[in-house]
């Protein structure tokens, strides 16, 4: 392997005047949501993507580097949903507890519990801040977890008053719901064997590299995107 090629140093002349990769943030000082700051991580994903589309005709850029941009950007978008969901479920407990017209369901009302016990909930009784101390311990906890697979995801929007947001999701996206699932368990384990393992299979000797394609990120980001939207959509709607 060329020393160049992992120190950081660039590898040849790639500057190219046909490269325009898309800006992820027009206006740095502007508050952005939760999800907008997903759809700033999904345009980087998808110039990691369309990389190859300038610079094909570059020597020094080989097909194994274009396999790494888009095992990058498989990374990218999964990790994009999963701190799009952590901070949109944050948002729907407080929504849910601030909501005094309406009863708290059993599944939030024993997480919270769990997170606070008496004396802390006493504590945030007399200082009539309750909200914050359960955002802030909510935080705390989810610290600790992911929210990448379906089973995760379907568990924890539960708390927050959807029964099964995947039927959602399938329904109003017009996208079969076992399709959906099963895709995005695939990228999730995909993203895990590219972090975890590089992208090889450890259960070979000697140690095989996973083929991946261009339409294979593709579609990565296009269902992920796709899914993290229609939850969006469906969260604005029962505001």
């Amino acid at each position: 392997m060329n020393e160049d090629e992992t120190s950081g140093v660039p590898i040849g002349s790639i500057e190219n005047p046909d490269v325009d990769a898309r800006s992820s943030l027009d206006n740095e000082n502007k508050s952005i949501s939760s999800y907008e700051v997903f759809e700033q991580c999904i345009i980087r994903a998808e110039n990691l993507v369309s990389l190859h589309d300038s610079t094909e005709e570059i020597e020094a850029v080989s097909d194994e580097h274009y396999c790494d941009c888009y095992r990058a950007a498989v990374v990218l978008t999964i990790s994009a949903l999963d701190a799009f969901l952590r901070k949109a479920i944050i948002s729907e407990i407080r929504k849910v507890l601030s909501d005094t017209d309406k009863t708290v369901n059993e599944e939030l009302s024993n997480y919270v519990k769990k997170l606070l016990n008496q004396d802390k909930l006493l504590d945030a009784a007399r200082r009539h801040d309750l909200l914050d101390q359960v955002e802030g311990a909510v935080k705390d906890d989810f610290e600790t977890k992911s929210f990448q697979g379906e089973w995760k995801i379907e568990t924890y929007l539960k708390l927050v008053g959807y029964k099964n947001i995947f039927s959602e999701v399938s329904v109003k996206a017009d996208i079969n719901e076992n399709n959906l699932r099963g895709k995005l368990n695939v990228y999730t384990k995909r993203r895990h064997v590219i972090a975890h393992s590089g992208d090889y299979d450890l259960n070979q000797t000697p140690h095989k590299e996973n083929n991946i394609q261009k339409d294979y990120a593709k579609d990565c980001i296009d269902t992920v995107r796709l899914f993290a939207r229609t939850i969006h959509e469906v969260m604005e709607n029962t505001r």
